[in-house]
């Protein structure tokens, strides 16, 4: 049975979802879903029941999307692309899915989002919420609480998170590896530093009219948003010094669910699978 274990205090309407997890994620007895809190906001952590020692253990840390929570991707409510844990359990890694905060007056307090620059998105761009700030804390967390490797931290994110997921990457370089889905970098800035000798996939929808690949505003979505391209996205950071891959698929949208069946078809796996190839993690069965 997979043991969903919830540490005190767990903050926000997010503590029930999290708890919802517990009869919908378990399989197996050693594995572990947690919900802590951290800064202020909560997280879930996916530990497998198999890992290397410790100091030696990979990290991703997820994004997720603008409107999205930590808590939907790990109970397959939404962005179940996102949900990594089966490949982390085969390879043993941990996964941490992190939340960002309120984007919206309206729509509820598990409605979150990222300050990811270009005014992206919502109220965390209007309140200017130190989100890069927030994402290097809980990374120092995590490595002393799991005993990883502070080389093989990785990040993953879709939509408004792969924008977070890109802008941390340019501002710290703390990422070894960064896979972004539908999302480009959207800071203002023409060099990202930090990014030298880091690998960056974007993986973007050639249907996209949320974020379209070109840029500009989404004609579909929440958000008005102005984005960059992604051609932009790729001649900063490779002029940075960073290797930025762009994969384009075809037949595929923004959706996150479309953009995995189009890999799958194309492509005869999973988009866990593939991120954790990408991130070089996929070596040998745990």
């Amino acid at each position: 049975m997979k043991i969903f274990v919830v540490v005190k205090p767990v903050l926000s309407v997010l503590a029930a979802a999290a708890l919802a997890c517990s009869v919908a994620c378990q399989t197996s007895a050693a594995e572990s879903v947690t919900a802590t809190a951290y800064g202020g906001r909560d997280m879930i952590v996916y530990v497998p029941s198999r890992l290397p020692p410790e100091g030696s253990r990979a990290l991703v840390i997820v994004l997720h999307g603008g409107l999205g929570n930590a808590q939907r991707i790990e109970s397959r409510q939404s962005e179940t692309g996102l949900n990594i844990d089966a490949a982390a359990a085969r390879y043993g890694f941990v996964v941490a899915y992190l939340n960002g905060t309120p984007v919206t007056r309206r729509m509820g307090g598990d409605k979150l989002g990222w300050n990811a620059g270009g005014g992206c998105c919502g109220l965390s761009a209007e309140n200017n919420v130190d989100d890069v700030g927030y994402i290097k804390g809980a990374i120092n967390f995590l490595v002393g609480k799991y005993g990883i490797d502070r080389s093989r931290v990785f990040g993953l994110g879709h939509s408004n998170g792969a924008m977070m997921t890109q802008r941390f990457e340019c501002e710290t370089g703390l990422y070894a590896a960064a896979v972004a889905i539908s999302g480009p970098l959207n800071l203002e800035t023409d060099s990202c530093p930090a990014a030298r000798g880091k690998r960056i996939l974007a993986i973007h929808g050639r249907d996209d009219e949320n974020v379209p690949i070109a840029g500009g505003q989404g004609t579909k979505g929440f958000s008005r948003a102005e984005y960059h391209s992604q051609e932009r996205s790729r001649k900063v950071l490779s002029s940075s010094g960073a290797d930025y891959q762009l994969q384009v698929v075809s037949g595929a949208d923004h959706k996150l669910d479309n953009i995995e069946a189009a890999i799958q078809r194309d492509e005869g796996q999973t988009l866990a699978e593939k991120v954790a190839k990408f991130f070089g993690l996929s070596g040998q069965d745990h």
